[in-house]
């Protein structure tokens, strides 16, 4: 079938719903329209975390990392693990939300990878655990100020 095939006869609307789908199936999208990633700052990420008590927390950083202090609650996988899908599904339950972190907020291709294999809403902590530290002793000397 020619391109001109294709589109003989049709509207202009219906070439272009037909080019849209071409375009869609040829670059591989395969993630449902409802699927996001929100980039939160820590105090956003934190909310988030108070608000839904069941949380899942999914550290990506390196085990001594986490070793050294974690965000509680959270569950330590790393990406460049061979099981890493099949960790993620044994270590948190079934759920379509999931909140990420990694050593400086660069998880753009995990989100990806999560969002591909049945993860609706990621919430990814921006700058990572190097913002978080810098979050915590901020409001650490907002409050020693204030006490004082």
């Amino acid at each position: 079938m020619t391109l001109n095939h294709w589109v003989e006869g049709s509207s202009p609307s219906e070439v272009t719903m037909r080019l849209f789908c071409l375009l869609f199936l040829l670059t591989g999208i395969t993630l449902p329209l409802n699927a996001q990633v929100f980039e939160l700052k820590p105090k956003e990420f934190l909310d988030r975390i108070k608000e839904n008590p069941g949380t899942q927390v999914l550290d990506l950083r390196d085990a001594e990392e986490y070793l050294h202090f974690h965000i509680p609650g959270a569950v330590n996988i790393q990406p460049a693990e061979e099981f890493f899908l099949e960790e993620v599904r044994d270590q948190l339950s079934a759920s379509d939300t999931l909140f990420i972190y990694c050593r400086i907020g660069k998880t753009k291709e995990v989100a990806r990878l999560l969002l591909e294999n049945g993860y609706r809403v990621i919430y990814n902590l921006k700058g990572g655990s190097v913002a978080w530290v810098e979050y915590l002793e901020k409001e650490r000397r907002k409050g020693e100020k204030s006490g004082r």
